[in-house]
């Protein structure tokens, strides 16, 4: 996803909740009340609602709010939360106008972005309209709570840190005065705390640590820096193994005996501590036979049930625990094709109980077609291949550097391409087809100078019914209105029953995701021909992979490793909860063994299914230490031991800051700023805010360079401030760059400064080290297209000739600048999606591409209410507007004039330098100053043939643009070959004459000189 718009609860698929640490409905044996009582003082419930109470022990209830999804009658924006209806004797109250025909009723109480208690809450029960939650407590409460008894301590809450074998961090308070703490254990959890203390299980006593954390922890733990330290007795340590099977307990009591605090313990630092393992997991085979290893440490047993795919034959069999906590079986050779579950007996702290989970493997690379279990098959086979596979020659590429990358959602491609047989639309093979409109598109383009596509995420995913069979579709929808809200009210009434999601909720990492496939139990083999087929036509294939969360945590039904290992693998909050912040349950790359999969996983598809790239989801959520980590063991990969060339395999990544990383909290994270010198692509959202105006969170019709800030006006008054261009000219000439942080300018007030100096919003706008750590971009699948956002941002009085240019323009300052150009696929045919911005569950209907430029997606209807119903007055009339529709013709000039684009940038290496140092000597910017024409980004190249010279000229004005400088007429400059034989005679309009360059309006003029 782009910078993060769909932070904090702002999900792109569906977050299934379950179990008691999810917040799902719980009865609370304290009261007898009925759960449909009315509370006295506000009156009944209104009819067609559900009463939310809320309760907070320091009655300050001041701007906390609701943010309402699934089940709501109007879901919010996360900006937007629902007021509080009133007050009552119990605390604030919500009464939520519910859906007709609600199921569940997701929310989360927030100010701000402070949630409370953090994890989505859910009313599951219909029959119900009223419930109480209360601040701190993951519950829903159906019967109203007795608020009036306080407990010590809060055993649901794990704010202790067990960091080492022997070292635990805790707050400083529980040492006060004297202090002393306890660690209790028990395997059993028979743990029960009462008035005084806790009882049952081991009891062993804790040393307060002189000094506290030490630097090293510090530097480790920075969010703990200021907790004091614990230890257990040498003599003790070597129970820890034993206690780390079951439930944990830390108390603290007074000299005299009296208990002041009880909280549970996390885990994950004695975990890497302890147990850190760097060998196998999952299946591997050797003659035929499978060995199955399964990292588990925490577990008390564990067993394998193998059976047929339908689960039926099931044999079970007991794994043997080994060093590291690894579990291992191994298997004879009439295992193969074989169904595998694993059975696990561990203490789960969500649950507060030891579960025994059917659970699948992390590691599994091929699954049943429910996902429920792995398969045992071997990516070896020669059935898993099809023919050619191990002969597959790669599209040329001399460097990195030359890439560029075309972003796109695999049903999006085939959908509705009738050009495609039915049954592959929608799947790999569809990519097969080399016959079809979409691949003779794509291949056109790869002619031209395309190098990769970015396929949106193609892993297992929770988020589409596994059975195609059930799927439900949209009706015809054709007779509606551009403007209607029918179509939307229609795609919502299929939405998680119907065979679209961008797929952004992972189950599991390395099988590819089976409703893709023609045939899911071939999945494997058709994933391959799709990526054989691009390869053959001349493109690269980048995968999209999401290691910052899981679908699911706890006990959740589509919940894999934290069944595993309880607790390790998803990163905690100071209270032990699930941090969400990426939308689902966040993971930790910071672990070691969390690190482990990531690696293992990329590795695996770059070697078995020759995958060229990676574009990491939220990579700010990583650590930088984690991503350097990866490269190294890419970087060793090569064709001889592994069939590929490692360092030709890019990653790249959202490098945005938030969340409880943010800042670095959790250690260095992978943000744009903390990359450099990584060599590691990051998306430079600088170089899109500039372009088109605004950003991803307002300014709709704020307009940028590339819409006609200052030059033409769209009557936002705003929009004709001549300072704001010329520091968006500025920032747009630190992207043309590469981004760099230390390239040297001169501003638009005549002043000398780096690429850092340039403001954006209180950060530097440079930040990469060299070229090939920015991915420049106007348009990806987050936020509004580039034809809805010109649609919004031009004069209202724009000609559809006037737009397209405005497109082309941003188009334009994307692939002719120094970084690594990105583009979502469809851009180049004016693609629409009915200004809806975050289209991710918005079905086929908002999403389908049609190659042929006939319907580019404009006027499918108002967008989704749920995140652009405050913005319909806004759309209404835009989309009745049939004028502003584009025709085929539109739509092929886009599409020609994004050839020439990438014929001009394979033309010379100038457009893609290696280096810092490189573009620093040779490129720099000419009208530059408080004397520039505004509107107008002048860039000169030089180096060596074919072209001594290039020097573009990005007219972005309403009026054509005569540049003079003395410095032009030695250069003998003309048209490139390129434009001279555009069909766009505008460009071809271009003219340089001595020291004069002559550009017609909204046209990018590139000059060469030989």
């Amino acid at each position: 996803m782009n910078k993060p718009s769909r932070l904090a609860a702002l999900a792109f698929g569906p977050i299934f909740r379950t179990g008691l640490l999810s917040g799902s409905l719980l009865l609370n044996p304290v009261s007898a009340q009925a759960a449909t009582t009315q509370a006295a003082d506000p009156g009944p419930v209104p009819a067609g609602t559900v009463r939310i109470n809320y309760y907070r022990p320091d009655g300050k209830y001041k701007d906390w709010g609701l943010h309402l999804w699934d089940g709501a009658k109007t879901p919010t924006e996360w900006t937007r939360p629902f007021a509080q209806t009133g007050q009552s004797s119990y605390g604030s109250y919500w009464d939520v106008p519910t859906a007709t025909g609600w199921t569940k009723l997701n929310f989360i109480v927030h100010r701000g972005d402070d949630k409370d208690p953090g994890p989505d809450m859910s009313v599951t029960d219909n029959k119900i309209n009223q419930v109480w939650v209360v601040s701190g407590q993951n519950k829903v409460y159906a019967q109203k709570p007795d608020t009036t008894q306080q407990t010590v301590g809060d055993v649901t809450k794990a704010q202790a840190f067990f960091l080492t074998r022997s070292l635990i961090a805790v707050k400083p308070s529980l040492l006060e005065n004297g202090a002393l703490l306890n660690l209790y254990g028990s395997q059993g959890a028979a743990l029960k705390q009462t008035a005084t203390g806790v009882t049952g299980g081991t009891s062993l006593p804790l040393i307060a640590v002189d000094g506290g954390m030490t630097p090293a922890l510090k530097a480790k733990y920075p969010y703990l820096s200021g907790y004091a330290l614990v230890s257990l007795r040498p003599e003790e340590q070597a129970q820890v193994e034993g206690l780390l099977r079951g439930q944990l307990l830390l108390t603290s009591e007074t000299p005299g005996g009296k208990l002041q605090d009880v909280t549970g313990v996390q885990i994950p630092g004695v975990l890497d501590d302890l147990y850190a393992y760097s060998g196998p997991l999952g299946v591997a085979w050797a003659g035929g036979k499978p060995t199955l290893r399964l990292w588990a440490p925490t577990a008390q047993d564990v067993k394998v049930r193998v059976s047929a795919p339908d689960g039926t034959g099931e044999q079970v069999l007991a794994l043997t625990r080994g060093a590291q906590g690894v579990w291992t079986v191994a298997g004879d050779a009439s295992w193969k094709g074989r169904a595998y579950v694993y059975e696990v007996k561990v203490y789960a702290p969500s649950t507060q109980k030891v579960e025994t989970n059917m659970v699948s493997d992390p590691y599994a690379t091929f699954l049943t077609r429910d996902s429920r279990r792995g398969v045992l098959n071997d990516l070896s086979d020669a059935a898993q291949k099809p023919a050619g596979w191990d002969t597959l020659k790669k599209p040329a590429l001399n460097s990195v550097s030359e890439l560029n990358f075309y972003e796109l959602h695999l049903r999006d491609f085939s959908a509705i391409d009738v050009t495609v047989p039915a049954a592959q639309r929608g799947t790999y093979l569809a990519f097969t087809q080399q016959g079809s409109a979409g691949m003779k598109h794509l291949k056109i383009l790869a002619a031209a100078g395309l190098k990769a596509v970015h396929l949106l995420p193609t892993f297992d995913i929770a988020s589409i019914p596994k059975d195609r069979a059930t799927w439900k579709a949209t009706p015809d929808l054709s007779k509606l209105p551009p403007d209607g809200e029918g179509q939307q009210a229609a795609v919502k009434a299929v939405q998680d029953q119907d065979g679209y999601n961008w797929g952004y909720d992972p189950v599991h990492y390395a099988t590819p995701e089976g409703t893709y496939a023609v045939n899911p139990d071939e999945r494997t083999k058709e994933y391959r021909q799709m990526v054989m087929a691009l390869n053959n036509a001349g493109l690269r294939v980048v995968q999209d992979v999401v290691f910052n969360h899981t679908a699911s945590s706890g006990e959740q039904s589509n919940s894999v490793l934290d069944k595993v290992v309880p607790g390790y693998y998803q990163r905690l909050n100071l209270d032990g909860g699930v941090e969400n912040s990426t939308c689902c349950s966040n993971t930790a790359t910071e672990h070691v063994m969390m690190r482990k999969l990531m690696i293992d996983t990329v590795l695996m598809y770059a070697r078995q299914y020759k995958i060229d790239g990676f574009r990491f989801d939220l990579m700010g959520h990583h650590m930088v230490a984690d991503m350097a980590a990866l490269r190294k063991d890419l970087d060793a990969l090569t064709m001889q031991n592994d069939g590929v060339d490692g360092r030709n395999i890019y990653v790249y990544g959202e490098g945005w800051d938030f969340g409880e990383v943010a800042k670095s909290a959790r250690g260095v994270n992978a943000t744009q700023v903390n990359m450099y010198g990584q060599g590691i692509g990051t998306f430079n959202d600088r170089i899109r805010d500039a372009v088109r105006g605004g950003n991803p969170f307002g300014g709709l019709q704020d307009q940028g360079f590339a819409t006609g800030l200052v030059t033409l006006p769209n009557g936002q008054k705003q929009n004709t401030d001549l300072s704001r261009l010329l520091h968006l000219t500025d920032q747009l000439k630190v992207g043309l760059t590469g981004n760099l942080r230390d390239y040297k300018l001169t501003d638009a007030s005549g002043k000398a400064v780096t690429g850092a100096q340039i403001d954006y919003n209180g950060a530097p706008t440079g930040y990469a080290a060299s070229p090939r750590e920015s991915i420049n971009y106007a348009s990806a699948h987050d936020n509004q297209t580039l034809f809805d956002a010109v649609v919004l941002k031009a004069p209202a009085g724009a000609t559809q000739a006037v737009r397209v240019r405005m497109q082309n323009m941003a188009q334009s300052l994307v692939w002719l600048g120094q970084g690594m150009p990105f583009m979502q696929a469809g851009d180049e045919l004016l693609r629409s999606k009915s200004f809806d911005t975050d289209s991710y569950n918005s079905g086929d209907h908002f999403n389908a591409l049609d190659w042929t430029g006939a319907d580019n997606g404009f006027g499918r209807g108002l967008p989704p209410q749920e995140k652009n119903g405050g913005n319909w007055p806004l759309y209404r009339p835009l989309l009745a507007n049939r004028a502003l529709k584009p025709s085929v013709q539109d739509a092929n000039q886009a599409y020609s004039h994004l050839q020439e684009l990438l014929k001009i940038r394979s033309s010379s290496p100038l457009f893609h330098m290696e280096t810092a140092a490189q573009v620093q000597q040779g490129l720099s910017f000419l009208n530059s100053g408080p004397q520039q024409l505004p509107g107008v980004i002048v860039m000169h190249l030089k180096g060596s043939a074919p072209y001594r010279d290039i020097v573009v000229v990005f007219n972005a004005s309403g009026r054509a643009a005569d540049i003079k400088d003395a410095s032009l007429a030695p250069l003998r400059l003309s048209l490139h070959p390129v434009q001279a034989a555009s069909l766009d005679s505008v460009v071809k309009g271009s003219k340089a004459t001595g020291n004069m360059l002559s550009v017609p309006a909204l046209t990018t003029a590139v000059f060469v000189g030989k």
